[in-house]
């Protein structure tokens, strides 16, 4: 998304995720290796790490439909803990855009197919005078 410091993408963050999503046609997606610093009980991902990676895979989707978008709401289901030294497949993909909104759904699967977290996100499209006044006009 080019911001340098985003915990989840950023490559100048110290402290950062560093996750680099690909684009599949109007659909994302990464991987994630769960280590132990990730940890929220013992030898489990914290719930916060797991929605800040859902929630930047559903805000690359519309960034790579060429839209600037906010996150409005994000629901997600936990289904199943991710564990430390497990390695987990995010997607997400949108399923419905207006003129205002778009609609994105995201999942985070590990490599034997189980599903641990899917969230439903609704992100506000910002026009050009909404991205100024919070100071990110031009960004794609």
């Amino acid at each position: 998304m080019g911001f340098d410091y985003c915990f989840v993408c950023g490559d100048k963050n110290p402290h950062g995720l560093k996750i680099k999503f690909q684009q599949d046609g109007d659909a994302v997606h990464a991987t994630f290796h769960c280590e132990e610093r990730h940890i929220g009980w013992p030898n489990v991902q914290h719930g916060g790490i797991t929605s800040s990676l859902l929630d930047e895979a559903s805000a690359y989707v519309p960034l790579n439909m060429g839209l600037v978008t906010v996150t409005a709401e994000l629901n997600i289901a936990f289904k199943a803990p991710v564990q430390v030294g497990e390695t987990v497949h995010i997607e997400a993909h949108p399923t419905k855009v207006t003129k205002r909104l778009l609609y994105v759904e995201a999942s985070m699967v590990n490599s034997k197919g189980e599903v641990k977290a899917t969230s439903t996100a609704k992100m506000i499209v910002l026009s050009a005078e909404q991205q100024a006044q919070m100071g990110i006009e031009g960004i794609r």
